[in-house]
């Protein structure tokens, strides 16, 4: 847990896996390629990731750079979970976490899920999960989540996260051959705690 001062965190580890009522979230390995590559290679789903549809080849590669990241132990590092559904142990998406490596009292959070589980609740599920770690385990003070302006889906789910919209960015982004408006969401410690 973090004290309340501007100093850095202390962060407790988490222990994996971490369970919800329906999911398992655990590290990446290198045996999800393929699970990964299912959604990660939908052009709906990569509409608004940074990269577009993934080949195999990319995928794995992708996935070599996660693989082995269980523990946040350095601002900028990200830890990207696979989310795991049900009694098939079935990945159906990730969530990631950034320790911000400008103030070690903040954090991003992230997600990519398939197109099976949209509208179950489950990527809501999920990054509830990520957000009691980032706040419960490393201590953070703050977590923000970007995402495209067009993407309702996600500007959606943070809202039901408790996340506050903060800002629009207008064109701040050039991604995929256009500029893009980027919304930022927050959500700071004491918010979370105080929800119920």
């Amino acid at each position: 847990m973090s004290s309340e001062d501007s100093g850095a965190p202390t962060m407790t580890q988490p222990h994996y896996p971490i369970r919800t009522q329906r999911l398992r979230l655990r590290p990446v390995v290198e045996a999800d390629t393929a699970a990964i590559n299912g959604y990660r290679s939908l052009p709906a789903v990569a509409r608004y990731l940074p990269h577009p549809p993934q080949s195999m080849q990319d995928t794995a590669l992708t996935v070599k750079s996660m693989a082995g990241q269980s523990a946040l132990t350095q601002p900028g590092q990200w830890l990207d979970l696979a989310v795991e559904h049900g009694e098939s142990g079935q990945l159906v998406g990730e969530v990631l976490l950034k320790w911000d490596a400008e103030n070690s009292q903040c954090g991003e959070i992230g997600f990519v899920f398939g197109p099976e589980v949209q509208g179950q609740g489950v990527a809501f599920e999920a990054s509830t999960a990520a957000l009691e770690l980032a706040f419960n385990d490393f201590g953070w003070h703050r977590v923000e989540g970007i995402c495209d302006a067009r993407n309702q889906k996600s500007a959606t789910l943070m809202g039901r996260l408790g996340m506050r919209a903060e800002a629009r960015f207008v064109e701040s982004d050039w991604s995929k051959g256009e500029w893009v408006s980027l919304l930022h969401y927050a959500v700071l410690r004491r918010e979370w705690l105080a929800r119920a």
